[in-house]
């Protein structure tokens, strides 16, 4: 496959999407291999980003962080989200109804990205889940049923650029589990996304039926258990379907 070739402003803004709270800080040559770009390209963008406040250097490990503009931003945009207000007590009531942990998530930059999340009052594992968490498409069933109703020729782009953190998944195999969850309206993953973690996600809906989101529930094999997922499953359906009319009735 040809690599595809960046803008100026689309590595930058790559370069941003490199932190989280796992991993704060970069060196030049970090960035620049993450990126596989120039070492001295990399130098000039974090320069430039450096100047307007969005990246901050530290003199000491001479590593790179998020500097305070982003920071701001990033409390304006979370709070300003409509999608993330209109999900707020519908993921509250969900957590507290099935006592597991509720999540928002979309697809961002190719990664089931989570928006906003609930734990619940027996969270399993902390830092799982959290707004601005995000984890590999095929580890979550949340990012499965973000992509079920792709075309193939998408799917398989995902799938390769995800091959490293998937390597034992085949192309046919995901292809026929992703068109299961297009037919049951829903897709529940084992193990896949933590050991012992069973996650059951929804997709959210606009007017049109394009797939925008999708709610997730995710709680330990012990208390999600098959003979009760059924359960669950219509529990974060209605939920899914709660938000639908309650962000597009204001939309």
């Amino acid at each position: 496959m040809k690599r595809k070739s960046f803008s100026s402003l689309e590595n930058a803004l790559r370069i941003l999407g490199l932190f989280s709270v796992e991993e704060p800080d970069f060196s030049v040559k970090e960035i620049a291999g993450r990126l596989s770009i120039a070492d001295s390209t990399a130098h000039r963008l974090l320069s430039t980003l450096k100047k307007e406040g969005f990246i901050a250097k530290d003199n000491i490990n001479n590593k790179y962080r998020l500097g305070i503009s982003i920071r701001a931003l990033e409390s304006v945009l979370i709070k300003d989200l409509d999608l993330y207000n209109a999900s707020a007590s519908i993921l509250f009531s969900l957590a507290k109804k099935a006592n597991e942990a509720a999540s928002l998530c979309i697809l961002y930059d190719n990664q089931t990205f989570y928006v906003n999340t609930v734990d619940s009052d027996r969270p399993v594992y902390h830092g799982l889940t959290y707004a601005g968490k995000s984890h590999p498409i095929l580890s979550t069933s949340a990012g499965k049923v973000l992509i079920s109703a792709k075309s193939e020729d998408e799917i398989e782009e995902i799938f390769s650029m995800e091959a490293s953190f998937n390597k034992a998944a085949t192309l046919q195999y995901d292809l026929t589990e992703l068109l299961h969850v297009q037919e049951k309206g829903y897709a529940i993953s084992y193990n896949n996304f933590f050991s012992g973690i069973t996650s059951i996600a929804v997709p959210v809906k606009n007017e049109s039926g394009d797939i925008i989101a999708a709610i997730e529930l995710i709680g330990p094999e012990q208390r999600i258990q098959p003979s009760y997922v059924h359960t669950y499953v219509k529990m974060v359906m209605e939920a899914a379907i709660e938000l639908e009319k309650s962000f597009f009735k204001k939309n």
